[in-house]
């Protein structure tokens, strides 16, 4: 799936930032931000043919819902979307080292 070792650290690098950064969240700016750096993310995949995972980003985005008074109603739909991206990118780093 994934055919660059650097590339691979990468977007393995930047899931783990947005499992952090969404572990944090306590705002809709930082939501807002989390969103953003999450369809950057789903460019980037979808740019370099990783359309798995980027399948999961898209399911992420749509469980992403920013309020500005109140607290996000799925997250715990985005926290498990989060928990399968990761998954499916470290058995696709798996496979390629095989």
């Amino acid at each position: 799936m994934i055919h660059d070792e650097r590339k691979c650290s990468e977007i393995m690098h930047e899931i783990d930032a947005l499992c952090t950064m969404h572990e944090k969240i306590s705002q809709a700016s930082e939501c807002r931000e989390f969103n953003r750096r999450s369809a950057m993310l789903l460019q980037r995949l979808e740019d370099a043919g990783y359309y798995m995972l980027a399948d999961r980003v898209m399911d992420l985005l749509a469980a992403c819902n920013p309020k500005d008074l109140s607290q996000c109603d799925s997250i715990q739909r985005a926290r498990d979307s989060l928990q399968r991206l990761k998954d499916l990118a470290k058995l696709g780093l798996e496979n390629e080292s095989d």
